[in-house]
């Protein structure tokens, strides 16, 4: 039997105490740490991808001759596109809030965008409809974790999913419907030694090509021989033969995507198959450091640096409650109405990305004395009170006269901007003109700002 020993009440109370600290130093060094034990995830995930490419192309060259099996083999890449969607309001989420490598162990997106909101019922909905056409060996209905607990899958996956993390979950989700399509479909196409292919780089061939593309450019593909032996059979895209052109040392290919998303490029030379890929991607709106912090201001005009790397030839932005001009990465955006509102990026007629903004409505505006014709002028030949800022234009306003000999002053109120008879006669002598309590409102007609008051001496 093991021995023991009595000790005293106070030196037992001494170790709890220390085990007690121990454990408050082990969770402030957790806490304390900027999100490092999470951020391997992120090379993690362009693996994962890479693989998954690889799996898509597999799937698609698949030779059915079933009817029922080429649909489930379509219906299966249809819902790897479409779990791409999380992957892609994520990174527009990182973008314009993750700053900081700390912030990457936050699980914001995950449980308010993903598990509470619309892209965990589209996540639910996919998976449900992979396991209805599968077998669900790799999509069961409740997935146990290591302690014997079930769960829904949109819960065992997302549920305070740190921002790092989630790219890998939705690649994982990917592999899982691939591999079960490409298991029900063929049993040996997972035995990769009984059909060897290699990536472009070990083929012998020197390629030149775009790995991104925006939708309705060409995928233009170069090949050439390292030795005059070597030669190109066949090329196929997504599973479709593709014609090519013969050149003097090799090929070159040109082929125009009819649609966002990834593409498998599948090589047959004289000495075995080889892959590459691209990728069609939507372009995005995204902002470059800027010199100076960007603070929109109703009426007025502000410039963002976008990427403009991002932005293919021809697109506009475009909003309702804002005037937007682009060029060559500069955006000149002025806000028309105060609050938030949405920049739609638009290619050829079709929304590529949004963006929300907001504006303040300015401080108070200054204001002059114009003719007709929108000039500033004195009291003399005056006909209105306009703001320096053309977004606005001035309501009302009181105004005061004030006789430089000394005599009462005399005031008015005019509900429009428009000077009234009076003041044009009390200017003609010598004194003080005082304009104050200035209404200006804005081009949208809802946002009325004070005016800066105005103080003119007449007859000078």
């Amino acid at each position: 039997m093991a021995s023991s020993i009595k000790i005293r009440k106070s030196k037992y109370l001494s170790y709890q105490k220390q085990g007690f600290l121990y454990l408050v130093f082990i969770l402030f060094l957790f806490f304390s740490q900027a999100g490092e034990y999470v951020v391997h995830y992120i090379p993690l995930s362009k693996t994962q991808k890479e693989l998954n490419t690889y799996l898509q192309g597999r799937l698609a060259a698949l030779d059915l001759k079933d009817a029922d099996a080429d649909a489930y083999r379509y219906d299966v890449l249809d819902r790897v596109k479409s779990l791409s969607t999380i992957e892609q309001e994520f990174a527009t989420y990182g973008e314009q809030n993750i700053a900081s490598i700390a912030q990457f162990r936050e699980s914001r997106f995950a449980e308010l965008r993903v598990r509470r909101g619309r892209l965990g019922q589209l996540f639910s909905e996919l998976w449900s409809l992979q396991q209805g056409q599968s077998g669900g060996k790799w999509t069961p209905e409740r997935i146990e974790d290591y302690e014997g607990r079930q769960y829904q899958p949109l819960q065992f996956f997302f549920r305070e999913t740190p921002n790092a993390v989630l790219p890998s979950l939705v690649e994982h989700t990917k592999t899982a419907f691939l591999v079960e399509a490409l298991t029900d479909l063929n049993e040996e196409a997972l035995v990769f030694q009984k059909y060897t292919m290699e990536r472009l780089e070990k083929s012998g061939f020197s390629s030149v090509f775009k790995k991104q593309l925006f939708l309705g450019e060409n995928f233009e593909l170069a090949l050439h021989a390292a030795q005059s032996e070597d030669t190109i059979q066949s090329i196929r895209i997504n599973d479709r033969d593709q014609r090519f052109q013969q050149t003097e040392d090799g090929i070159s290919l040109a082929y125009r995507p009819d649609s966002w998303g990834e593409y498998f490029v599948e090589i047959t030379t004289n000495k075995g198959r080889f892959y590459t890929s691209f990728e069609v991607v939507r372009p995005r709106i995204q902002f470059t450091p800027q010199k100076e912090a960007v603070s929109l201001v109703q009426g007025d005009k502000s410039k963002i640096s976008i990427d403009a790397s991002n932005v293919p030839a021809g697109t506009t932005f475009e909003s309702e409650f804002a005037e937007i001009k682009y060029n060559d990465g500069l955006m000149e955006i002025t806000p028309l109405a105060a609050g938030a509102f949405t920049v739609k990026m638009m290619v050829d007629g079709v929304q590529t990305d949004e963006l929300s903004m907001s504006a303040h409505p300015p401080a108070k505006l200054s204001v002059a004395i114009a003719d007709p014709s929108g000039k500033a002028v004195g009291i003399e030949g005056a006909h209105r009170l306009q703001s320096v800022n053309p977004n606005f234009q001035v309501l009302s306003y009181e105004a005061a006269y004030y006789p430089r000999d000394g005599s009462q002053a005399k005031s008015i109120q005019s509900s429009s901007r428009l000077i009234r008879t009076e003041l044009q006669e009390w200017g003609s002598s010598p004194g003080t003109l005082h304009f104050k309590n200035i209404v200006l409102l804005a081009k949208d007609g809802i946002t009325k700002i004070a005016g800066t008051p105005l103080i003119l001496q007449s007859n000078e």
